[in-house]
């Protein structure tokens, strides 16, 4: 699932009206979009990636990047997510069974509920029985348990350690770009801004490019964190009391270019076919999937489409999760065509 919900798996029901009063808090900083960037690699073609982190990742083993977004709890308790460094260093002075139980989810209130906390913690410690329970959930990690942790929970937590920072190593030297503390700073200042002039659910919805967050008892906070990865538009995590919003910065774009995503969005007769179940209010993922005939991970491509293009919007928390249509979207769509066609002389 290349959009969302990287760390949230509960889907049941019809959500909630979106609408949050939780505390929003902006972060940003190297460290997170490394480890997004390294989601992202997990997902993308080997092939191009450099020979050590190719090798490092292999290590870890994990084919669908799940286990670096677990980790994005890492520079947030340590307060210092500008740096590389810091990551590094708080990974090689963690606890190597502290390490395990973040990779596990013990500190993500919907693993804990969906998996139990005893099997967690057990398989932090490298007992074999719950690691294979844990292997064989069938929602736990998002279904991809086994492709994700077969390899590391495999090993003894020393190991474990040490592969990650392996990799963690490896892709800060391939995977960032000089540019990027720079954009990340700028990405920020941006979020903030929009969270002082409009209220925290429409700055949310905006700068995610469509998702309405719903609160949710657990969270305390809601931590907005910018990143550079496209392939991974929206990452929905949780950390102790925080709900982790992950989102790419780079979306939105020009006239030009949302036109563009526009078009594409309504290029594929599936997309539209979805796009009009959406309307009927079929929002449940699973239910658009059984309406389709099509694969999961086909329908959730067809969703970030038709969401990154301003068509659709995510709608929940790690309870329920509904795509909903977007009202105001023809009247964007409009003004965006009128826009670009609009003569001088006008």
């Amino acid at each position: 699932m290349s959009c969302m919900c990287s760390m949230c798996p509960m889907e049941v029901g019809q959500g909630p009206t979106a609408a949050t009063a939780t505390p929003v808090a902006v972060e940003a900083g190297l460290s997170y979009a490394l480890l997004v960037a390294l989601a992202g690699a997990c997902r993308g073609p080997r092939e191009e990636l450099t020979p050590e982190l190719h090798e490092a990742l292999a290590a870890v083993g994990d084919a669908e990047g799940e286990v670096w977004l677990n980790l994005l709890g890492i520079p947030l308790d340590a307060g210092q997510p500008q740096s590389v460094d810091h990551l590094l260093g708080a990974v090689d002075t963690m606890d190597p069974v502290e390490l395990r139980l973040h990779l596990l989810g013990r500190h993500a209130w919907s693993w804990c509920t969906l998996a139990g906390i005893d099997d967690i913690e057990a398989a932090a410690r490298g007992e074999a029985d719950a690691s294979a329970r844990l292997l064989a959930h069938p929602r736990y990690y998002g279904g991809h348990a086994r492709a994700s942790l077969g390899v590391l929970l495999g090993l003894d937590p020393m190991e474990t350690r040490g592969r990650v920072a392996d990799a963690i190593a490896a892709g800060s030297r391939s995977l960032l770009d000089p540019s990027a503390a720079a954009e990340l700073a700028e990405a920020a200042a941006a979020a903030r801004s929009a969270l002082g002039a409009q209220s925290s659910a429409t700055a949310i919805e905006r700068l995610t490019s469509g998702y309405r967050y719903v609160a949710e008892p657990e969270a305390e906070r809601v931590v907005l964190i910018p990143h550079l990865e496209p392939g991974l538009p929206l990452v929905l995590a949780q950390h102790r009391f925080s709900r982790l919003v992950a989102y790419y910065a780079a979306s939105g774009g020009s006239a030009e270019e949302r036109l563009v995503a526009l078009g594409r969005a309504l290029a594929d007769p599936k997309r539209v076919e979805i796009l009009a179940l959406v309307g009927r209010g079929t929002g449940r993922a699973a239910d658009l999937v059984e309406a389709t005939r099509l694969t999961r991970s086909t329908v959730h491509h067809h969703l970030a489409q038709l969401r990154e293009a301003g068509l659709i919007a995510l709608e929940g928390n790690a309870r329920a999760y509904t795509y909903v249509p977007r009202s105001e979207a023809a009247g964007e769509a409009a003004a965006l065509v009128a826009g670009i066609t609009r003569t001088e002389e006008e």
